[in-house]
């Protein structure tokens, strides 16, 4: 009878509250910093108000492909404000007549993507992810790949990738001679061993060619299985020109940059939904299972359609490609099979 009366209120629970979660979902954007005189009247306010277009700014540019960007960055002041939820200073000093300011933005994520539904933009999923990078420069013949490799050595001078933290490889005697028996072929050849002893799902190999004054590009990139190869060529007047070279790893992070987002689209305007059958091992664990599904920013909704004491039948609205449900699934501590074309999700132990 007890067990009875807990799984009731269960039942309960979950039917009032199963939509709640979404509409508290939010944009944050952190680190954003403004520096000035405070030598204008009402300055504070101003600059507030400056830290909020950049913040804006930051969130688009992090979650728009770039050739849609332009419409949305020129977006009015007061617009941006009514995205607004809230705002927290990080940090504030005044020195002398200097003045600097750190805040947090947090923006209403369903006012942001009804603006964004009503000028038709879609916008990739809000997600910070590692990524191995694997930079062989090839120098007039010689072979560089960490020793007088100034691309390896500057790749991560500047952090200015929004989503994507870019993590280095570590010198191997054993992929230097591997890359020198293939160094003619390298953009034909399988590469994946280079990568696949770090246990990083993402990975772009960039293979770059310098001869007279012409620096081409080959990028291998690897997102979490799905291959895409580009080639970019630049011209680079003077090897030696450390602006110059910045400018092209710069443009080389921004095309990984877009090549995420493109694999990780949300069109708003088309949801999808998903049933999926789990078991309850006790009294918890259904809560468990929800807490899960709300850290998951894909999906938009639940409801539970079906619950008795051994298991639970939960619909779900989401937003996106299905496999990027199955990996943030995996992430959030699941694992799943499909029988008879039925969705089966199972917490990991």
């Amino acid at each position: 009878m007890k067990k009875f009366i807990i799984l009731l209120l269960i039942i309960l629970f979950f039917t009032k509250t199963q939509n709640v979660f979404s509409a508290t979902r939010a944009f944050t954007v952190d680190n954003i910093e403004i520096m000035g005189k405070t030598n204008a009247q009402n300055y504070r306010n101003k600059y507030l108000q400056v830290a909020f277009k950049k913040g804006f700014e930051k969130l688009i540019i992090s979650i728009i492909r770039e050739k849609d960007q332009k419409e949305l960055l020129s977006t009015n002041a007061q617009i941006i404000k009514t995205f607004i939820l809230s705002y927290k200073i990080i940090e504030e000093k005044i020195i002398d007549n200097d003045y600097k300011l750190k805040v947090a933005v947090v923006f209403n994520r369903k006012l942001v993507e009804k603006f964004l539904q009503e000028k038709n933009i879609s916008y990739s999923e809000e997600k910070k992810l590692d990524m191995l990078v694997y930079p062989i420069l090839i120098l007039d013949s010689n072979l560089h790949v960490f020793s007088k490799n100034k691309f390896f050595e500057e790749w991560n001078r500047h952090e200015d990738s929004q989503n994507i933290s870019f993590i280095l490889p570590i010198e191997n005697l054993d992929d230097i001679d591997f890359i020198k028996k293939n160094l003619l072929t390298l953009e034909e050849s399988n590469l994946s061993r280079l990568v696949d002893n770090y246990e990083i799902k993402n990975s772009t190999i960039v293979i770059l060619r310098y001869d007279k004054k012409q620096l081409n590009a080959f990028l291998k990139i690897n997102l979490s299985g799905i291959n895409k190869v580009k080639k970019i060529d630049f011209v680079l007047e003077n090897y030696e020109n450390a602006e110059a070279r910045g400018d092209i790893i710069l443009n080389l992070k921004n095309y990984i940059n877009e090549v995420w987002k493109e694999e990780n689209l949300i069109d708003i305007s088309t949801p999808s939904y998903l049933t999926v059958n789990t078991k309850i091992t006790d009294m918890t664990s259904i809560k468990k299972i929800i807490d899960k599904i709300k850290g998951i920013s894909l999906i938009e909704t639940y409801s539970v359609e079906k619950i008795d004491n051994e298991s639970a039948k939960i619909k779900i609205k989401f937003f996106g490609k299905i496999k990027n449900l199955q990996e943030r699934f995996r992430e959030n501590g699941f694992r799943f099979e499909i029988l008879h074309n039925e969705w089966n999700l199972y917490l990991n132990t």
